[in-house]
């Protein structure tokens, strides 16, 4: 039987963030599959010129690689799990925000990704032991 890591509320943080993503890949993904298609780099970039467009989907590959690259490095260097995806999460979305400027997706997921590393340090739970 399924059984959730965390308890639900003190982590609530943690499972918006994870619902956020269910969401994000799933609504894409019946976009993708079932609807009329999706271009997902077309929600941060409006070049039209085709270079330009493979150079900024490539920004968002970038990112999107470094964010989870940087979830198993930290989760391998005993971070605890929603340390390193509150961590992660920050750089994913900075980073596009740098790169392509502020939206409300990638605002809301900066404050929920700092939010919940903020819970984590404030909890003393950054470090987990190694089982």
């Amino acid at each position: 039987m399924l059984k959730l890591r965390y308890p639900l509320l003190p982590n609530i943080l943690f499972y918006a963030a994870v619902g956020n993503y269910v969401y994000l890949v799933g609504s894409m993904t019946l976009n993708l599959w079932f609807g009329d298609g999706v271009n997902i780099f077309a929600s941060y970039t409006a070049v039209t010129e085709p270079a330009a467009f493979v150079v900024d989907a490539n920004k968002v590959y970038w990112s999107k690689t470094g964010f989870l690259f940087l979830t198993m490095l930290l989760f391998a260097l005993n971070f605890d799990y929603r340390a390193a995806l509150g961590l992660a999460m920050s750089f994913w979305s900075v980073s596009l925000i740098l790169m392509f400027g502020p939206t409300q997706t990638l605002v809301g997921a900066t404050v929920l990704a700092v939010a919940l590393f903020a819970l984590q340090v404030y909890r003393k739970e950054v470090w987990t032991r190694a089982t």
